[in-house]
């Protein structure tokens, strides 16, 4: 592309790197639960979060075996960061360097959209969920490669058999890294049937050919299906324990919905202004071809298949993560396909695409700086939460269990036996279990210690009474919207040992007790 391209990449590229700077080194609860899988993978041989049962509380294979073998090497607690933070340069600088390339003589409509997509993945709210030491980013560069083969696999004269491999190779790593792609490789393997069904020579094959042309094809899923198969013969099971503790009944339909619109919104650039960018790029497909093809559909129907099928299941929806990839693989197919096709001169569909995109670059300016300061102060929290949290000598108290919903800080560093109310990471029962049942099994366990919110501690009060524990430590989980305190707080009888660990007096939790057990 041309230099102003170059500059452009150059200002994103320091934008991306202040950012990083400015969000280091906070981590997402969650991105715990990974490392401490890693640790006893490395140490134990074994995917466990307690180093002696196995289970499967993780929710990427691939990722926690990443980690393991970097954490030979590299101790820290933040390696999740640096390994989430290093995807991350990845993929800006791998999509950058593949837009460039293939984009080169594309029409100016194409080249805007590449350059906003770009601006999309270096906002503040993309730093939030990429950098936070999940396999968010990760995921993202695999759903990247997926979009651009996809897309050359639908366009290309011939199907090499190195292509075909590489495509299977893709789909292999995409379902390791997430089980759900499974339906994404799918809808690729679509895609390009779809596709290829309209080329001449492979519009009327002798029906010899027909079966070899159709699994050619299906490349992706076929290597996401080997996936799928290495995962239940390792873990016994395909789906992990992660997404059974937070399905619902099946009928929570407009539960689910408002979820979802409220993660969207709350993402903001990385959320509804990215889901209005995919519609904005279906509709300039559509302005250029003039018409709506069976490919295209199957390229942009992994946003309302997900929703859809979380919805079905009544499917807790927590964040931005659950969402991105299925807006960015379309966005990236529907891209490519612009670059594919000349605009109409002219035509009244492209000038009010090219105002619908001006429009939503003019909304993104607007929302940066209020996105901006709102991370800023979330990234500067979680940093003191988490210096907080390495100061400590938690553990000391590894040999205590300890009771939590969110377990990710507390369970890494206390190395504690944990009972988790989430149901994520104490086997496959627990985990199919309702969640008042899980908070009674864990108050009847009698823990000493435990690791609460403000919700969880009203639900553990209904079965534990809590007027005579302590509060040992305070830390903020900080979110976008407000502080998230979190309480680690003791029973009688351990408060001497837990406030020594925590460095901290203790003091009465009586005043936050809201819940009383029944007498």
């Amino acid at each position: 592309m041309s230099k102003t391209y170059r500059s452009v990449m150059i200002v994103f590229a320091t934008w991306l790197l202040v950012w990083l700077c400015l969000s280091w080194p906070a981590m997402q609860d969650d991105a715990f639960i990974h490392l401490r899988y890693a640790v006893n993978l490395l140490n134990h041989h074994m995917i466990s979060y307690d180093g002696v049962h196995h289970d499967y509380g993780t929710s990427s294979l691939l990722y926690v075996w990443l980690l393991a073998t970097a954490r030979s090497v590299f101790l820290s607690p933040l390696l999740p960061r640096v390994a989430s933070t290093a995807f991350h340069i990845a993929l800006f600088a791998g999509l950058a360097i593949a837009l460039s390339r293939v984009l080169g003589g594309a029409s100016k409509l194409a080249q805007g959209l590449a350059l906003l997509v770009l601006a999309f993945i270096v906002s503040p709210m993309a730093i939030r969920w990429l950098d936070d030491g999940m396999e968010t980013s990760l995921a993202l560069c695999l759903v990247s490669l997926v979009a651009f083969q996809t897309s050359r696999l639908c366009h290309s004269q011939t199907m090499s058999n190195r292509s075909i491999a590489w495509m299977f190779l893709l789909g292999l790593v995409a379902a390791l890294t997430r089980v759900e792609f499974l339906m994404l490789l799918g809808l690729a393997s679509l895609t390009i049937f779809s596709a290829r069904l309209s080329l001449p020579n492979e519009r009327n094959l002798p029906s010899g050919q027909r079966l070899q042309f159709t699994l050619r094809c299906a490349a992706p899923l076929a290597g996401g299906l080997a996936a799928a198969a290495i995962i239940f013969f390792t873990m016994h099971a395909l789906i992990p324990d992660t997404a059974i503790a937070k399905g619902g009944t099946g009928s929570a339909w407009l539960g689910t919905l408002g979820a979802a619109l409220s993660v969207l919104v709350s993402a903001l650039s990385f959320g509804i202004l990215l889901l209005l960018f995919w519609l904005l790029t279906a509709a300039t497909v559509v302005a250029c071809k003039r018409r709506i093809t069976l490919p295209f559909l199957f390229a942009n129907s992994p946003f309302p298949v997900t929703l859809f099928l979380a919805a079905a299941r009544g499917q807790q929806v927590q964040g931005i993560r659950y969402f991105v990839w299925t807006l960015l693989f379309p966005i990236l197919w529907n891209i490519l396909e612009v670059s594919w096709t000349d605009p109409p001169p002219g035509a009244s569909a492209v000038r009010v695409v090219r105002a619908a995109m001006i429009s939503l670059v003019a909304v993104f300016l607007l929302v940066l700086p209020f996105e901006s300061t709102l991370l800023f102060k979330e990234f500067r929290t979680r940093a003191q939460s988490l210096a907080e949290f390495r100061a400590q000598h938690l553990e000391r108290l590894h040999s205590m269990e300890v009771t939590a919903f969110d377990v990710g800080y507390i369970g890494y560093f206390t190395e504690s036996p944990l009972c988790d109310m989430a149901g994520l990471v104490n086997g496959r029962a627990r985990a199919r279990m309702p969640f008042a049942d899980r908070v009674e099994l864990c108050a009847a366990e009698h823990p000493p210690y435990a690791f609460v919110s403000r919700f969880s501690l009203d639900e553990l009060g209904h079965h534990i009474d809590l007027r005579d524990w302590s509060i040992c430590s305070v830390y903020d989980l900080a979110n976008l919207r407000a502080a998230d305190l979190h309480y680690l707080i003791a029973s009688p009888a351990a408060t001497a040992a837990v406030c020594a660990a925590a460095g901290n007096s203790p003091q009465p939790l009586r005043p936050l007790i809201h819940v009383l057990p029944p007498q």
